[in-house]
C-alpha cells in the first residue's frame, strides 16, 4: 500500500492548527510547505510560527526557498523528521548537502517538473528521498503534469534504495494513474482537504490505490 502523506500549505496559523487536528489518528506523516516569496512568488507560514504548534505526526518540511541551508537549524528545532529542498534553489548542491548532513533528519531533494533526475546521479547515495513534483511549486490546486511520472522509473534505475514521492496535483481522478508507477509515497494537499469528511476522502483514495492490478 502506497503511503499517503497530507500536505499543508497555508500562511494562517489557525488554519494550520485546524488541519493538523483533522489529521490526528489518520496519518503517520504530515508535510508542511514553506515558501519564502523568492524561490516561488508566494509566502507561507514560517518556522518561527511552526515552532509554536504541537505536531504529533512525523513532520516533513518541504522548503520552497532560496538558500535552503539557512533553514536547516530551525527545521531541526521544530522537530522535523525529514527535510526536502529544491535542486533548483541552489547553485552548489554539494555544499547544501554538507550543511544538511550536520543534522539528524532525513534528507530529501525535490525536482520541478522540467528538471531531469539525472542531475542527481552524483548525490543519490547521500539522499533518503527524491520528491518529484507533478505541478510547478508555490500554488495548490494545479493540474497534474503526467509526463513527470516517467521520472519514477529513472530514479529507481539510478538508485534502487532511495525513496520516491510524487507531490502536487494528485486527486481522486488521477491517483490510480500515479500509483501505477509505484512511488513509495503520494503527497496530497487540496484534494484531501477540499471535502468536509477527511476520513471518508482518505478511504476513497486508498480504495482507488488498492484497485490497481499488480
Amino acid at each position: 500500500m502506497k503511503e499517503i502523506i497530507p500536505a499543508i500549505l497555508t500562511n494562517n496559523l489557525q488554519d494550520l492548527k485546524q488541519k493538523l487536528e483533522k489529521l490526528a489518528g489518520l496519518f503517520s506523516w504530515a508535510q508542511i510547505d514553506l515558501m519564502d516569496g523568492k524561490f516561488v512568488p508566494n509566502t507561507s507560514i514560517g518556522l518561527e510560527e511552526l515552532a509554536r504548534v504541537s505536531i504529533k505526526l512525523n513532520l516533513e518540511i518541504h522548503l520552497m526557498v532560496m538558500n535552503p541551508e539557512n533553514f536547516f537549524s530551525q527545521c531541526q528545532r521544530v522537530g522535523a523528521k525529514r527535510v526536502v529542498f529544491h535542486l533548483e534553489a541552489t547553485k552548489n548542491l554539494d555544499y547544501v548537502l554538507k550543511q544538511m548532513e550536520r543534522f539528524n533528519f532525513q534528507r530529501g531533494i525535490a525536482l520541478n517538473p522540467e528538471t531531469p533526475p539525472e542531475q542527481l546521479r552524483p548525490y543519490l547515495d547521500r539522499l533518503d528521498s527524491v520528491l518529484i513534483l507533478g505541478v510547478h511549486p508555490g500554488f495548490q490546486g494545479q493540474k497534474f503534469i503526467p509526463e513527470v511520472l516517467k521520472k519514477v522509473e529513472k530514479v529507481k534505475k539510478l538508485s534502487p534504495k532511495v525513496k520516491i514521492g510524487i507531490d502536487g496535483g494528485i486527486n481522486l481522478e488521477n491517483v490510480e494513474m500515479v500509483a501505477k508507477f509505484d512511488p513509495d509515497f503520494l503527497i496530497i494537499g487540496s484534494a484531501l482537504f477540499a471535502e468536509s469528511n477527511l476520513k471518508q476522502t482518505l478511504k476513497k483514495f486508498k480504495q482507488k490505490i488498492q484497485s490497481i492490478k499488480k
